[in-house]
């Protein structure tokens, strides 16, 4: 796939190569979408761009963005026609699917992606470029603890591994230490699949409550995912300590184009994105949408169009995620684009593991507005973002006085329905009227989300 494309100690070599091979790639994937899929068609159609007129990949700039809002439409429509769970925008026979995994719905209802068997060979392909970056060897043992569920971290995942050449042991992220302990003596495991938030609460487990040392299994590196925390560098000795020394690795995916495509490298100077010749990668100003250019130190939102995938390519994807650059060669000796990612640019705290969006907060706080509050609300950081330890204070504005006991009432009654739906635990505060100010804005002129008590 792709031969002599990717060198596995050295990267892309052939950068004149690697660039020819993309630009055939992408015509004739934009050219599929547009034969095959009316959504996409109509989109290209309603701001007169045709496929001949891709003559070079900067030409996809006049190619209108998705996100995530617009998928959501796209699947709820022809869910509604009953079609597929896939959306209007898919671009192969729904016969042609093979697996249908899901988000976690934290924003709303889930957003599902499906996969051909072509579209998981692309990943498994990509697995096998970071085996070497990682020490990892055809065989080895790995121990996967994400969710076994439809989330694309879990089966998916495995699967994706397995095609790789890995032995892989599903454990999943529910078993509870006991049972991780018994299978890890059993299985004489080399790598552990998890969260960065999963391997620092495992460790503790097993030490605190059975007396045990993770050492004792033998682990050589551990695979996080997932969470921010990876490629931090305070993250990864507390997981290397707790874990006996073990080697930490990073992973990413670029989604609706490969589920996998970026590690780090034991320098840890940033994440190697292996999935060139199968990702046209993007930066785009998060505000003005405007191109940048992929040049070392250069920040922005990446956008991803996939070359390869066949069931519903992301087709420039706006992925929320901002990235900065490092281009030349790695101390590993590969010439990859490397990059770390700064952080969302939608303001996404982690709170024990889970998502938040402050759009999703003032979603429901909104359904309050006939009892009393405003949807003017403030989220309370109490430590660098993102990671924020629970309960997560939420300021709420309201608009007329309350009685003391109605406003403590109400104040519970959001913090648990907020807890239930995007399942973190929080803690309203209700502020009198006019103590937020609705209109405080920032550099970017944007309304101010967060205090910061940091």
């Amino acid at each position: 796939m792709n031969a002599n494309i990717y060198h596995m100690e050295q990267g892309f070599t052939d950068r004149r190569a690697l660039e020819e091979l993309k630009l055939g790639k992408l015509k004739k994937q934009i050219q599929r979408v547009y034969d095959n899929s009316p959504f996409h068609k109509e989109r290209f159609d309603l701001v007169g761009f045709r496929p001949e007129m891709l003559k070079r990949p900067e030409d996809l700039k006049d190619v209108p963005f998705f996100d995530k809002n617009q998928e959501r439409a796209s699947q709820a429509e022809s869910q509604k026609k009953g079609l597929t769970a896939l959306g209007m925008h898919i671009a192969c026979d729904p016969r042609d699917v093979q697996r249908i995994s899901s988000t976690s719905g934290t924003t709303g209802n889930p957003t599902f992606t499906g996969y051909t068997q072509n579209d998981s060979e692309v990943t498994a392909e990509i697995m096998r470029r970071a085996m070497p970056i990682m020490n990892a060897k055809p065989g080895d043992i790995v121990m996967h603890a994400f969710v076994l569920s439809m989330w694309i971290a879990g089966v998916p995942v495995v699967d994706i591994m397995q095609m790789a050449g890995l032995c892989v042991v599903p454990i999943g992220g529910t078993s509870g230490a006991e049972r991780f302990a018994i299978t890890a003596k059993s299985v004489m495991p080399k790598q552990l699949n998890c969260t960065p938030s999963y391997a620092v609460w495992m460790a503790k487990e097993l030490q605190n409550k059975y007396g045990i040392d993770p050492a004792e299994f033998g682990f050589e590196r551990v695979l996080l995912a997932g969470e921010p925390g990876g490629s931090i560098q305070e993250v990864r000795e507390e997981i290397s300590r707790l874990w006996g020394g073990v080697k930490i690795y990073d992973g990413i995916g670029a989604m609706h184009s490969s589920f996998f495509s970026s590690f780090n490298c034991d320098h840890n100077t940033g994440l190697h994105f292996l999935a060139e010749d199968f990702v046209h990668l993007e930066l785009i100003d998060p505000t003005t949408g405007e191109l940048l250019p992929l040049e070392d130190g250069v920040s922005g939102e990446a956008v991803y169009t996939a070359l390869d995938k066949e069931c519903a390519p992301a087709i420039r994807f706006r992925s929320g995620d901002r990235f900065a650059l490092h281009r030349g060669p790695c101390a590993c000796g590969r010439d990859t684009l490397r990059y770390h990612v700064e952080g969302r640019t939608d303001d996404m705290l982690l709170v024990r593991g889970v998502n938040v969006f402050p759009a999703a907060i003032k979603a429901i706080v909104s359904r309050f507005g006939d009892r009393g509050v405003t949807n003017n609300m403030r989220v309370v950081l109490t430590s660098k973002p993102p990671v924020q330890e629970p309960p997560l204070e939420i300021r709420v504005e309201l608009g007329t006085g309350l009685p003391d006991e109605t406003s403590k009432n109400l104040a519970a009654e959001m913090s648990a329905v907020i807890s239930k739906e995007l399942r973190f635990k929080c803690q309203i505060t209700l502020q009198a009227s006019g103590t937020l100010d609705a209109f405080q804005q920032d550099k970017n002129q944007k309304q101010q989300v967060f205090i910061k008590e940091y």
